[in-house]
């Protein structure tokens, strides 16, 4: 559609549903705004009246299986109502030219000249080019695109802002060129092969499938090429809770080490019993050789096994509680999973840092608040920074952020929503 057609038709209120479905009553006025500023971008650097289509892909939270993925394990995870959107129109240059939002335009991505390079690694165009690859790969076509991309998913909030963009990309190449073709396991494995092969992050599967399958799912890893996803009827309305997200106000930099010993360390002790993941390796046979294994990789390494399978167990439990409507057993879950990250996995403050630990002082806050009136609180996504994730009952959600903002600072708290969409094609 072209673009002025297309801003007249959103400001005489014809996607108003649409984005009431995808965003919640109440920010139909505000996405509106977002939408026709987006395609006005888009026009400035582009050209006028091209014909243009809109994607969204959401962020996500995980719920429950905190640093399962990598080793094949279980996970229960839900798309959020902020997203990535990205304007699309197709071009005949071969290239893909990419502008953000609040960044200088990248240099464009040459479908010519897909090999991975040193460069591309830890840039967003290196996750474009690796898009572009992932979609020839898995046998789809590819052809010239111009695109605007803006983003509502905060970098370093723990709701996976770059597993949206991949999303937002992979789903406007799917559909522009691919006529829909791609399932949406099928692009968050694109997504992967993206941040795996090209921005060089050793990442699991679990963000990109989540942002693109959308709602709450439950996700086995047992065979990482083909994820089994199981959607879940969790309704927070139901249970009476606000889901929060509180930034520790804790920097991620320099923690590329601390990430990268967890997966190692499993994997580590999965390799001593020829195994690729803990998956493969049964508790009864991790339990009898425990003392061997604090011999061979050490304690913190032991206790993260042990985090492992547990969380993998809190992960079915949790389930369970979601299809059973069982509030108690679900919050109970929830705050098991942040002791074990907190004491097994070791992901709540970097061990060094005596002075700085950040999520530490977030997580103890939240609980002296939330312990004794129906709420919980775990250590959300990679750790040692970023945000603790809370569910307050709705009664005490206003008083729960100003509680939260004595320690950590006006803004600390956001409220998400939950979305059953996940990328999508929206105009």
């Amino acid at each position: 559609m072209r673009s002025d057609i297309l801003k007249e038709k959103i400001l005489n209120g014809e996607y108003t549903d649409i984005f009431a479905d995808l965003y919640g009553k109440n920010a139909e006025e505000s996405q509106k705004k977002r939408y026709i500023k987006a395609i006005e971008q888009f026009e400035d650097i582009y050209g006028l009246d091209k014909d243009i289509s809109i994607y969204s892909a959401p962020g996500r939270t995980e719920i429950c299986g905190n640093h399962t993925d990598h080793n094949c394990g279980l996970i229960v995870a839900a798309a959020i109502s902020e997203d990535t959107i990205c304007v699309a129109a197709k071009n005949d240059e071969n290239m893909v030219k990419i502008a953000s939002e609040g960044y200088d335009a990248m240099q464009p991505v040459n479908l010519e000249k897909l090999r991975a390079t040193v460069s591309d690694e830890g840039t967003t165009r290196g996750l474009v080019k690796g898009i572009c690859a992932g979609v020839i790969k898995w046998g789809g076509e590819f052809k010239g695109l111009d695109l605007y991309i803006t983003s509502e998913v905060l970098q370093g909030s723990g709701l996976s802002s770059s597993a949206a963009f991949e999303n937002a990309v992979a789903a406007a190449v799917n559909s522009e060129y691919n006529n829909g073709r791609f399932t949406p396991v099928e692009l968050a494995l694109i997504g992967q092969y993206a941040e795996n092969e090209y921005y060089a992050k050793p990442c699991g599967v679990m963000d990109q499938t989540t942002s693109a399958v959308g709602g709450t799912i439950c996700l086995d890893l047992e065979d990482v090429s083909n994820p089994k996803v199981e959607q879940l009827p969790l309704d927070l309305d139901s249970f009476n809770l606000v889901l929060y997200t509180v930034d520790s106000r804790a920097s991620h930099d320099d923690l590329t080490e601390e990430y990268a010993s967890m997966p190692k360390e499993m994997k580590d002790i999965a390799q001593i019993f020829w195994k690729d993941s803990l998956r493969r390796l049964d508790l009864p046979t991790y339990i009898n050789h425990i003392s061997f294994l604090r011999d061979m990789v050490g304690d913190r390494a032991v206790l993260r096994g042990m985090h492992f399978y547990m969380e993998c167990k809190r992960v079915e439990d949790l389930c369970r509680a979601v299809k059973n409507s069982d509030k108690e057993l679900f919050l109970k879950k929830i705050t098991e999973s942040g002791h074990s990250s907190y004491e097994y996995l070791q992901n709540a403050y970097v061990s060094a840092e005596v002075k700085n630990q950040p999520m530490a002082v977030a997580l103890s806050v939240a609980q002296s608040f939330l312990q004794d009136i129906g709420g919980a609180w775990r250590l959300q996504g990679g750790g040692f920074a970023g945000a603790v994730q809370c569910f307050v009952p709705e009664e005490k959600a206003d008083e729960f952020e100003k509680y939260m903002e004595i320690v950590l600072g006006e803004g600390c708290c956001k409220k998400i929503k939950l979305r059953r969409q996940g990328a999508v094609k929206v105009i």
